[in-house]
């Protein structure tokens, strides 16, 4: 999340059940937005622990697969449930037509469908949050304050999206009902958070034996508190990833409005951009695919226009602005070109040591990071890291000898789900794999028996006031249908 916050201090490991304001205390962004954490980890928890890790409720349940008349597929409306995580679709869509995929130009399954090839995919979704502030949802800024910017939200985004399968193991060629384990055994492959690693410190500085001598270049050097953000720009393995970090967790923003001519950019906002900065042009169809924005660096920052160093486009063409763009924003970063690290194109390349022997990246005033080796990288993986300059350090996870531990990323993290099976030819065949759950309380089932109020109000429901025995009726209910698959 990109936003202008303290810090991120909710830490599931420490089990606060909440939150509490006390009189005459400062209140953080941080507080509040732990409270919400705490509270939105134990509603999802419940959630999976009665629902499981994917199912779709009997009555308004959604996401079941029918045949399209595109040669492709249909996804109804409805709810379901990702481990935990309520995801809801409003309309009945076809694959295309999904509100939150932009379908990428080498997307596997979208040419198949397209011509009408003999192919056979595994259908699942793809479930995850993103941060929206008011440059690319404009109605959550109020407009009575002027235009200064608030809080922003967090939503939750489903991907509906296929990989090739085996149809000799899986399937269409065999009876699905009652076999949602092999219909989700591919989830194996689709990993939540990427499997990378890291480190952060300040720079000890020279060693020395003298415990009343404190090194002049021990701590971190900041004159302010920041929180550091550090970003995988381009996924890949070590020599091939790439990232870029922020000081203020990536939150100085724009929306980019126009152009200006030559090498100008017309913005909503140019407050906080400086030149020599680099900046990423990015907008909601790439955030939406995880591909990372163009890089450039900027040459003057004046009001309303950013004017960039075409010299610094590299081989990548030059930006051009048109409507067609959905929500294109500008985002400053922080990296800059130093004794002992490389800028490549506006980002740096992510370069892996031991855990014996961590090769640490310095970043500025005394802060350094490092990577775990055999790392995974994907676009957008984060790691945030809190510069305070009461304490001249950084919070970050250390073992009892005081040795910075290697962090997996805050996100982003993908919650995944199966929902079926697809071939595809002259006339697209599919089948649902879905897994259904019934209400834990049917109160309106045919052999219920109401009791409350309403017995009050309904003479014919009153109990009768003679103490006359009679036996108590016993209910019977049909036997509770297992969860199956649709």
């Amino acid at each position: 999340m990109k936003g202008d916050f303290t810090r991120d201090s909710f830490n599931a490991a420490k089990q606060f059940s909440r939150v509490l304001m006390q009189q005459g205390r400062v209140t953080l962004d941080a507080d509040v937005n732990e409270q919400t954490a705490i509270l939105l980890r134990t509603i999802r928890l419940l959630a999976r622990d009665l629902i499981g890790p994917f199912a779709t409720p009997r009555d308004g349940g959604g996401f079941k697969l029918m045949p399209g008349g595109d040669g492709g597929f249909i996804i109804s409306a409805g709810r379901y449930w990702v481990d935990g995580i309520l995801v809801e679709n409003p309309i009945n869509c076809g694959y295309f037509d999904q509100p939150n995929w932009p379908i990428p130009a080498d997307d596997l399954l979208a040419a198949e469908i397209k011509s009408r090839k003999q192919g056979f995919f595994w259908i699942y979704l793809d479930v995850w949050e993103r941060l929206i502030t008011a440059v690319e949802d404009p109605s959550i800024r109020e407009v009575a304050l002027g235009g200064p910017d608030t809080a922003a939200r967090s939503k939750v985004v489903w991907q509906v999206r296929g990989l090739p399968a085996d149809a000799r193991s899986n399937g269409l060629n065999q009876r699905i009902y009652g076999r949602v384990s092999a219909c989700a055994a591919p989830l194996a492959g689709l990993p939540g958070l990427s499997p990378a690693w890291l480190a952060a410190r300040v720079d000890p500085g020279q060693i020395v034996d003298d415990p009343c001598i404190l090194p002049p270049t021990a701590g971190y050097r900041g004159v302010e508190n920041q929180l550091y953000r550090v970003e995988i720009h381009q996924g890949g393995a070590t020599g091939t990833a790439t990232f870029k970090w922020s000081r203020d967790n990536g939150s100085r923003l724009a929306a980019w409005t126009g152009d200006g001519g030559g090498n100008e950019l017309l913005v909503s906002d140019s407050r906080g951009f400086a030149a020599g900065a680099w900046v990423e042009l990015t907008n909601d169809v790439l955030d939406l695919q995880g591909l990372p924005g163009a890089m450039l660096q900027l040459a003057k920052a004046e009001p309303g226009v950013l004017t960039y160093d075409p010299a610094s486009l590299g081989t990548t063409p030059a930006p051009v602005w048109t409507t067609d763009l959905v929500n294109p924003k500008v985002r400053q970063w922080d990296e800059r070109r130093n004794a002992r690290t490389q800028l490549t194109n506006g980002v740096i390349t992510v370069k892996e040591g031991t855990a014996a022997t961590p090769l640490w990246i310095d970043l500025e005033d005394g802060v350094q990071i490092a990577f775990a080796a055999s790392g995974a990288y994907r676009t957008g993986d984060h790691w945030l890291i809190p510069a305070r300059v009461a304490t001249g350090g950084v919070e970050w996870p250390a073992d009892a000898t005081g040795k910075p531990l290697f962090e997996p990323p805050r996100g982003i993290e993908h919650h995944y789900a199966p929902l079926g099976f697809l071939r595809l030819g002259d006339n697209a065949t599919v089948e649902s794999c879905r897994c259904e759950f019934e209400p834990a309380g049917d109160c309106f089932a045919d052999v219920s028996l109401g009791t409350g109020v309403g017995a009050l109000s309904n003479p014919q429901l009153r109990v009768a006031e003679t103490p006359t025995p009679t036996p108590t009726p016993v209910r019977r209910r049909p036997p509770r249908r297992p969860s199956r698959p649709s």
